[in-house]
């Protein structure tokens, strides 16, 4: 038994940490530098920020590198010059908590919460988790690895669904001003060059320039056309809209005379959206049901 309880006080021992006081004094102290540095980056305080940074700092955020500020950054000058204009560009901070931190030897950790607005899209990511790994030397902190809810930064970063929506919304005013120049140029710079309405399988389909003189003759014909926007959804690359043409043409549309009817009907559109602009558009309109109502049907 005696012999039993030596062999367990010698392997308690030879667990313990060495020289525990050096150790609790360096991690303080990298505890200390740690949450200096993080407060200047919260604060915005460069130059507090290149106090603190070693020459042979390393910056290191994890993430979709389709953002601007993903990535690792390597040095003082590349992390000050770069990295951080690039991060006060993209995203405006709502609201941030620091609920943990600890240290040990020369690592620090932090850990919270946070919540931003994407400055491009104007997308609130809502509140979501963050971390950091900080290495610290000399007084100096060698390595900052942030860790953050990157799914929830890059959606928001990479929605483009308001812009997209108003893009297609230039198309709807067109058709409900086709007289308007000021419509006009807002749909030629909402549509790619090569932009092009599919109407069908023919396989002929109208150009852009075709489009618009098409939209002059219902400017005449229909002088009171309006085509609203009854529903919109974003899907990926695509606007999908249904929308609700009405109109009272002043000669025959499609070979009818309505005589001063007038038409209601149903139009379903899918649009196409690549680099901010509209490069195809499918369509359908109820035509048949405008010509039964022009004929009094």
């Amino acid at each position: 038994m005696d012999t039993l309880k030596r062999i367990i006080a010698v392997s308690i021992i030879s667990m313990l940490p060495w020289g525990i006081s050096h150790a609790d004094a360096q991690s303080d102290n990298t505890l200390a530098v740690a949450k200096s540095f993080l407060e200047a980056a919260g604060s915005g305080n460069g130059a507090k920020l290149t106090e603190l940074m070693s020459d042979d700092f390393f910056w290191h955020n994890e993430g979709d590198k389709r953002i601007p500020w993903i990535g690792p950054w390597k040095g003082q000058e590349e992390v000050m010059g770069k990295f951080m204009p690039a991060f006060g560009k993209g995203l405006t901070v709502t609201s941030w908590s620091t609920d943990h931190s600890f240290a040990n030897a020369d690592q620090a950790v932090f850990m919270g919460s946070m919540s931003t607005i994407l400055n491009n899209t104007g997308v609130d990511t809502g509140k979501f988790t963050w971390a950091v790994r900080v290495h610290v030397e000399d007084d100096k902190v060698k390595s900052w690895n942030w860790m953050e809810d990157s799914y929830a930064v890059s959606k928001a970063y990479n929605d483009n669904t308001q812009a997209d929506k108003a893009a297609v919304e230039t198309f709807y005013t067109l058709l409900s001003n086709p007289g308007s120049e000021e419509a006009v140029k807002a749909f030629s710079a909402n549509t790619a060059d090569n932009w092009e309405s599919v109407g069908n399988y023919s396989g002929k389909n109208k150009s852009k320039g075709a489009f618009l003189g098409q939209m002059g003759y219902f400017a005449k014909l229909i002088p009171d056309l309006n085509w609203n926007i009854e529903e919109m959804t974003h899907a990926d690359d695509r606007v999908i809209v249904r929308g609700r043409a009405t109109g009272t043409p002043t000669g025959p549309l499609f070979g009818v005379d309505g005589a001063g009817k007038s038409f209601d009907i149903m139009t379903i559109d899918v649009h196409t959206i690549e680099n901010g602009k509209i490069t195809k558009s499918h369509h359908v309109e109820d035509w048949a049901g405008a010509l039964k109502q022009l004929k009094g049907k």
